[in-house]
């Protein structure tokens, strides 16, 4: 996993408006990790930027920012000194490899989860414009075992969003490592935020079972089924993105595997 990465840099030393370029040139700035020397500065800005948005709105369009971040991961994977250094660390690689795999199950399988939820959420709407109980009774319960089965991918992944630990012993291969791993546990730690609050929205189906007086059922029934439509329209969007982000993640691995096959 790629809790193994070391790296020897802060992301916590960038002001969000900051250059990484410029604070690079700065000596005596404190709080500087940071040995860009031999990275252009062009392919790591993007990818710092992207991380350090995630880590501070992990809610916010978290499937579309993922995917960016990826993006901007990819590009760095690109770079010869990416590629040498992962050659020489094949134990990181393995670990970059296993993660991205856990990942892109995880995504895969949220992708299936939404468009279950989708088809009960479906059935709950056709429940109460029918009024029946059983029905949407039925659609309530299956909503909820697949509530707990996107619970369940976020503690299958939650392992990947811990920060890898300072190391400086491990030299200059430390910081292409870092940069990395960070990218990799920001990406764990949205996608956990993001599936967790996917987990919660069955008490709407809950809601809409309790059976109001006569005087305000017809009230009821809209308000439930307004909440519901929103909800599908939501989770179609969570579909679509955690398709994006399971494609990028299966592209990103076969950079990687690319990148660590010698050319025959």
């Amino acid at each position: 996993m790629v809790s193994g990465f070391l790296f020897s840099f802060s992301l916590s030393s960038l002001s969000p408006g900051a250059n990484p370029c410029r604070r690079r040139r700065c000596r005596n700035a404190p709080h500087q990790h940071m040995r860009s020397t031999s990275l252009p500065c062009p392919a790591l800005s993007p990818l710092l930027d992207e991380i350090r948005s995630l880590r501070s709105s992990p809610h916010r369009d978290g499937f579309a920012r993922i995917y960016h971040l990826l993006a901007a991961l990819d590009d760095l994977l690109h770079l010869p000194r990416a590629r040498d250094t992962l050659r020489r660390r094949p134990a990181w690689a393995d670990r970059l490899l296993d993660d991205l795999l856990r990942l892109a199950d995880a995504h895969g399988s949220f992708r299936s989860a939404a468009i279950a939820l989708k088809q009960h959420l479906s059935e709950g709407r056709t429940a109460i414009r029918r009024r029946d109980p059983v029905r949407l009774a039925s659609a309530a319960r299956s909503h909820r075992r697949v509530e707990k089965e996107i619970a369940g991918l976020a503690s299958a992944i939650k392992d990947l969003a811990r920060s890898p630990p300072l190391a400086p012993e491990i030299g200059p291969d430390s910081e292409i490592a870092g940069i990395i791993a960070e990218a990799v546990a920001a990406t764990a730690a949205t996608s956990t935020e993001v599936f967790l609050s996917v987990s919660g929205w069955g008490s709407w189906m809950v809601w809409a079972m309790r059976r109001p007086s006569k005087k305000g059922l017809e009230e009821a029934e809209m308000v439930a089924m307004e909440k519901l439509e929103e909800m599908t329209e939501r989770i179609e969007g969570l579909e679509d993105g955690s398709g994006r982000v399971f494609r990028s993640l299966v592209n990103t691995r076969v950079t990687l595997l690319n990148m660590l096959t010698p050319s025959l």
